[in-house]
């Protein structure tokens, strides 16, 4: 019963919604973060001739400091139900592919190659548990795009677990 009325409130109010309808007592998490800083110039990241990590400069939240901008890592400090999602840009060759992973494993992809700069979005709900960790990967010889916050990485804690 308790997965149907998440399900719905997703639906009717979507993930930020949620969260600022039915905060979870206590422990606050929430990271977004953009590939490139403001100061940067627009353009494409990549490719490189083996997976890589992306690590997103631009922190515009990161309540509880879970997010590491030096890495491009998120921690989950404790167990929990966790929104996640992640836009990434198609640059100048027109595709992409990428992935979020937890702990090596890959969660959930985007890909595009409809058009030179073009995007796509995808999101999950993740169970985590504290110290797993989320960062998102550039698959080998592919070309990610960021100008003013197009490639995206944003989390947060929708309600903790036992």
């Amino acid at each position: 019963m308790a997965h149907q009325w998440l399900i719905a409130a997703l639906l009717l109010c979507g993930p930020a919604g949620l969260w600022a309808q039915n905060p979870p007592i206590g422990q606050k998490v929430a990271f977004s973060v953009a590939l490139k800083t403001d100061n940067q110039a627009g353009g494409d990241h990549g490719p490189f001739p083996s997976e890589t990590i992306l690590v997103f400069k631009r922190v515009v939240t990161n309540i509880g400091n879970h997010y590491d901008d030096s890495t491009g890592i998120f921690t989950a400090p404790i167990r929990g139900l966790y929104f996640v999602t992640f836009t990434g840009a198609a640059g100048s060759e027109g595709s992409m592919n990428a992935a979020v992973m937890k702990d090596g494993v890959n969660m959930f992809a985007v890909d595009d190659n409809q058009n030179k700069f073009s995007s796509a979005t995808n999101s999950m709900v993740l169970e985590l548990a504290a110290g797993d960790k989320l960062w998102v990967t550039l698959w080998p010889n592919q070309r990610i795009f960021d100008q003013s916050r197009l490639t995206t990485f944003s989390g947060f804690l929708i309600s903790p677990l036992p």
